[in-house]
């Protein structure tokens, strides 16, 4: 894009309020640990990255939150709250002057099958003094926006009045602040009248269809138009305590004419922008939700895109907002706004343009300061580094899933980088980690931790498939229970540390003797137990006798009377080639071969009689 300054960058700097007159401190969306669950949807849903995870939890990153309320709409169980300002509200009825409630437009499908003339009367019945909504407000926005924009020649102009996209444009996109229409939003516009034509001291209560408004509305710019804000959920929750109606009570709306809007279309959007197709001047870019309208911005900044216009709001329209019946369609909620405008127009005696000419003209101009989320960036090489920690070995096999609610794996190592996420994060990882976990207790329930053979509980169970094997089909099965000879007093003489090392190497030669189809195990303490599938019992003596004599060369402490100069093995054989023999039989038989080896000396192979 062009250096040169853009159509609105020499307005006068302003502050920017970052909380509500009436609640100093605190923040509108607030993160509540104790009734988080850690599902971590919240990071994923956040397009501004503002959900920071840590070892301790989750937490609202206040700096780069443009309160979109995407947080809040995902959590089902309170873990993200906005802000109570109900309070403020009653504390204004309460207060003696009159009170004017200011409804966005989407009132109708917020608060649905209630209508207008229904909440005119709760309302007046509550102590409201007036009841209007922000009609006049959009069509005057809409007004100055087609004197501003048409015919300008520096370009694009990115329309302003949804605070969340303006939030993004200052925090994301600093140097395009200068592109945002200078206007108030038509709520401010809509107060600023109400509190020309009524009392003096009277004051103006909002209901917003978005959490962002509820801040919003007390930019020092717009002069406190706005007095309290709350949202159609807050709203209804006042409405629930308001008194019965006294019967027979006319509503206010009954007494006077109903405008028909004939210049703007969503939140003072000009009519005339969409209408005259073709022919327009205005070369626009239609643009709903921040991650699509990130990319577009992005697009501008680096000259590949130079719309003239750009029209874009972080909902599907305010219709779409947070708290307008969020558990109605967007679709069910435009059906009955249209269904609400068409009786509006058969009852409308007084155009728009025509009424406007009669009303005094509020100032509708504001400015905008940049206010660019200052953050660390990390170098490639620390990207690189952050991601092979993660176990990615380079940019071109990372994966880029999205399930951590970054674009790409390197995009989540910047966040990790800043403090703002962590890898347990990355959903993949987790499940390799929880795949290795779940084999390596798989391992431990089977396997000895000692020797790394398998363990009494894989033993006997491959005990049972092997003798069943031989039930049903017939062959041979032979099973040695082996026992190290005097092992209490290698233990007792040299410690434990050496018994230990005794043991696995002995777990280390029995796999060495055997074929890759039988099984040795330690089968508890001191002792062993190796399966031989498939051999009878003079075969398996020879591979009894195969590992005595292997385990003789295993040499202990000192030589001659100093010490145990040889381990030695005793080992009982048993065999079965047949049906109708249990497991039990089979090991009962072995260990009894096993005793008579030690009876008769020890260092020696006894087989079971038949």
């Amino acid at each position: 894009m062009s250096s040169e300054p853009l159509p609105w960058g020499d307005s006068e700097p302003v502050s920017r309020s970052g909380s509500t007159r009436r609640h100093v401190g605190r923040r509108l969306i607030q993160h509540q640990e104790d009734d988080c669950r850690r599902c971590r949807g919240c990071v994923r849903v956040c397009p501004a990255g503002a959900i920071g995870v840590s070892e301790a939890g989750t937490l609202v990153i206040h700096e780069r939150c443009v309160s979109c309320g995407a947080c809040v709409k995902e959590c089902g169980f309170r873990g993200h709250v906005v802000r109570d300002d109900t309070a403020a509200v009653r504390a204004l009825l309460h207060g003696g002057g009159p009170v004017v409630a200011v409804l966005a437009t989407e009132a109708v499908a917020a608060l649905h099958p209630k209508t207008t003339r229904d909440l005119e009367c709760a309302l007046e019945a509550m102590g409201f003094h007036a009841v209007e909504t922000t009609l006049l407000g959009e069509e005057m926005v809409a007004s100055e926006f087609e004197r501003l924009v048409v015919g300008r020649e520096h370009m694009p102009a990115i329309r302003s009045t949804c605070p969340v996209v303006v939030s993004w444009v200052l925090r994301f996109h600093p140097k395009l602040t200068g592109a945002l229409v200078p206007l108030v939003p038509p709520y401010i516009a809509q107060a600023k009248l109400v509190k020309s034509l009524y009392p003096e001291g009277t004051v103006v209560v909002y209901v917003s269809p978005c959490f962002a408004r509820k801040d919003d509305c007390s930019d020092p710019q717009y002069g406190g138009a706005v007095d309290a804000a709350i949202d159609f959920a807050e709203l209804e929750e006042l409405l629930a305590d308001a008194p019965p109606l006294a019967p027979g009570v006319e509503p206010p709306g009954a007494r006077r004419p109903a405008p028909l809007k004939e210049v703007s279309l969503t939140d003072g959007f000009p009519r005339s922008f969409v209408e005259c197709g073709g022919d327009s001047r205005v070369d626009t870019a239609v643009v709903r939700g921040l991650e699509p309208l990130d990319r577009l911005l992005d697009a501008i900044a680096d000259g590949e895109a130079a719309p003239s216009l750009v029209d874009t709001l972080h909902c599907d329209g305010c219709i779409d907002g947070p708290t307008v019946a969020p558990q109605l369609s967007v679709h069910a909620k435009r059906t009955i706004a249209v269904a609400h405008g068409e009786a509006s127009r058969s009852a409308a005696s007084v155009g728009c343009r025509r009424l406007l000419a009669y009303l005094p003209r509020p100032d509708l101009r504001r400015s905008f300061t940049a206010s660019p989320v200052m953050t660390v960036v990390p170098s490639p090489e620390e990207v690189d580094r952050i991601l092979a920690e993660g176990g990615v070995a380079s940019r071109d096999e990372a994966l880029d899933c999205g399930a951590c609610g970054q674009r790409t794996c390197a995009d989540h190592a910047v966040a990790i980088a800043q403090g703002r996420s962590t890898w347990d994060m990355c959903w993949p990882r987790q499940a390799e980690r929880l795949e290795a976990s779940l084999a390596a207790l798989a391992e431990a329930a089977t396997t000895d931790p000692l020797t790394g053979l398998p363990n009494r509980r894989e033993f006997e169970a491959r005990l049972r498939e092997e003798v069943e094997r031989v039930n049903r089909y017939g062959g041979e099965l032979s099973l040695l229970m082996v026992d190290v000879d005097a092992f209490k007093g290698i233990n007792d003489t040299y410690g434990h540390r050496v018994g230990d090392s005794v043991l696995r190497s002995i777990g280390a030669i029995i796999p060495k003797v055997l074929r890759g189809t039988d099984l040795p195990s330690r089968y508890g303490g001191d002792e062993f137990g190796v399966l031989l599938p498939g051999i009878g019992k003079t075969a398996a003596f020879a591979v009894a006798e195969k590992l005595r004599s292997a385990v003789r060369a295993i040499s202990v402490g000192g030589s001659g009377a100093d010490g145990v100069s040889r381990v030695t093995l005793s080992v009982g054989v048993s065999a079965i080639s047949g049906a109708g023999v249990e497991p039990d039989r089979l090991l009962e038989a072995a260990d009894r071969a096993l005793y008579r080896a030690k009876e008769n000396g020890r260092d020696r192979v006894e087989i079971a009689p038949d």
